[in-house]
């Protein structure tokens, strides 16, 4: 039976997991490296977690979570001045650009890849609460909602990964000119 308290500290050695990957990088990670880090147990360690796999992706989910409601409240921040938002996110993403790289290294890890695809999928009903408020700010339908959501992660992960902040803000200024034509339509 889970209890709070587990919970609780499940989210806890989640939370210092990323901070470990971070600073360690995936591939210099090791469990006993971060169990020494944390002062805890290994045996303490998958009491919570299945394996090393369900440790780091399970830090790898939790990170790309809070950076994707970063960015999102970031979107939601600057619904009432959408010019602002397109000419600053790039700058916003700059914040996490290490963060972000970590996270795709995961998902496209050989090795952890699958993995975190398939504890990803809820990522989905993420982006379909994301979905129903862009509705609402962005005066648009749903498909223009989702083509909006999966243009933006398009460009940040082109961005994280070519570091080409022309070729990006190019991208966004198009993406905007569609965003800014649909609300003077409706």
């Amino acid at each position: 039976m889970i209890t709070s308290d587990t919970s609780d500290k499940k989210k806890e050695i989640t939370e210092k997991t990323w901070q470990y990957l971070l600073k360690t990088g995936l591939t210099s990670s090791s469990v006993g490296e971060l169990c020494r880090e944390m002062q805890l147990a290994q045996s303490s360690l998958y009491h919570f977690f299945e394996n090393k796999y369900d440790i780091w992706i399970s830090a790898g989910k939790y990170g790309l979570s809070k950076i994707v409601d970063a960015l999102f409240t970031y979107t939601f921040n600057h619904t009432e001045n959408i010019n602002e938002y397109f000419e600053t996110f790039l700058d916003e993403v700059d914040k996490y650009k290490e963060e972000l790289r970590l996270a795709i290294q995961i998902t496209t890890s050989p090795v952890f890849g699958q993995l975190m695809r398939q504890k990803s999928r809820t990522f989905r009903v993420f982006y379909e609460r994301y979905a129903e408020r862009i509705i609402n700010d962005f005066k648009c339908s749903k498909l223009e909602a989702n083509v909006f959501i999966y243009t933006i992660i398009a460009i940040v992960m082109d961005y994280v990964i070519w570091d080409d902040k022309d070729i990006a803000q190019m991208l966004l200024d198009n993406l905007h000119k569609r965003v800014v034509k649909n609300l003077e339509n409706n």
